[in-house]
């Protein structure tokens, strides 16, 4: 039987892909993160009783190595990090902490160990920086935001050990990930959901004209499961997941509004610092494995918000 770490396990997208790695065959999942939220995804979906669960901070080298020592994983896909835009902006140093060191620790544990076969670890679309075109996994990585340089860091360290060492690595670069069990409520969804439910304007920290890829959770799930279905031969690849969902703010609302059939009064505050003006990425490659996102917007908008009106009762 070999042994799986999913790093960031207890958290929205980590929670959601446990859910399905459970019901894979022959493994034994070893889910680490540094709390539990006791009304999340991964807390009402009882998914502990079907791993191990580690209390754990990545950023604690020590604690990292002991934990691969102990189990000697044979796969891990690294999703723990920082991953708030708005908490880096006020607490750089941990983001960096986190996300870049959390990331070495990670892959120098399995470097020692030598136990790992093959190492996912998420980036992120953000990565990327500023443009006005469609990004390939070729763009250059030209972050200059905390988080987002935060990420484009680990993104480059990974690429590095396999450059080096070769490390069994591969890298996801999603677009904006929703669906069940997001409590960052500053995000949009999340946030269009909170609105409605409590009957509250919605507040939008941008101009709301900044246009961003929307993937669904499931997808990005079936993304990490295609890529570790097909480890073996794509090893140092990086992978953009993508969707047909590509709006401004200000679009996602009124498509919002026109599916669920309700108003959605906003105000634009207008109060966000050096965001990314346009953002989509070119899933062409990984669709050369036989992935496409397989849920719309419109189509899975009102399963979400029955969700968050089930968690606020």
């Amino acid at each position: 039987m070999n042994t799986l770490v999913v790093t960031g396990g207890a958290g929205f997208i980590g929670s959601h892909l446990v859910a399905q790695l459970i019901k894979e065959k022959n493994l034994k999942i070893v889910v680490v993160d540094i709390v539990v939220d006791p009304r999340s995804f991964f807390a009402v979906s009882n998914l502990k009783k079907h791993v191990i669960f580690k209390k754990l901070d990545i950023a604690d080298r020590t604690s990292v190595d002991a934990l691969f020592k102990t189990y000697k994983p044979s796969y891990v896909f690294h999703l723990a990090a920082e991953a708030l835009v708005t908490k880096a902006i006020v607490d750089p140093y941990r983001a960096f902490q986190t996300n870049v060191m959390g990331t070495v620790h990670i892959l120098e544990a399995a470097r020692n160990e030598k136990s790992t076969k093959g190492i996912i670890v998420a980036s992120t679309d953000k990565a990327y920086g500023k443009t006005n075109i469609a990004y390939t996994e070729e763009s250059p990585l030209r972050a200059d935001h905390p988080y987002d340089v935060s990420k484009a860091s680990a993104d480059l360290i990974t690429q590095a050990y396999f450059k080096t060492y070769n490390m069994p690595v591969v890298i996801t670069r999603f677009g904006n990930v929703y669906g069940e069990g997001d409590f960052h409520f500053d995000r949009i969804i999340p946030g269009i959901c909170k609105a409605i439910i409590e009957k509250k304007p919605l507040r939008i920290r941008s101009n709301g004209k900044y246009v961003r890829d929307y993937v669904y959770v499931k997808d990005v799930v079936e993304g990490y499961l295609t890529l570790f279905r097909n480890l073996r031969h794509i090893h140092g690849e990086a992978y953009n997941f993508s969707s047909g969902d590509s709006f401004s703010v200000l679009e996602l609302i009124k498509k919002a509004e026109d599916v669920l059939k309700v108003n959605i009064p906003y105000v634009v505050e207008n109060t966000a610092r050096n965001e990314i003006p346009y953002q989509h990425l070119d899933d062409t490659k990984i669709k050369k494995l036989g992935w496409k996102n397989q849920y719309t917007f419109e189509q899975i908008l009102p399963q979400i918000l029955d969700w968050y009106k089930r968690y606020y009762s």
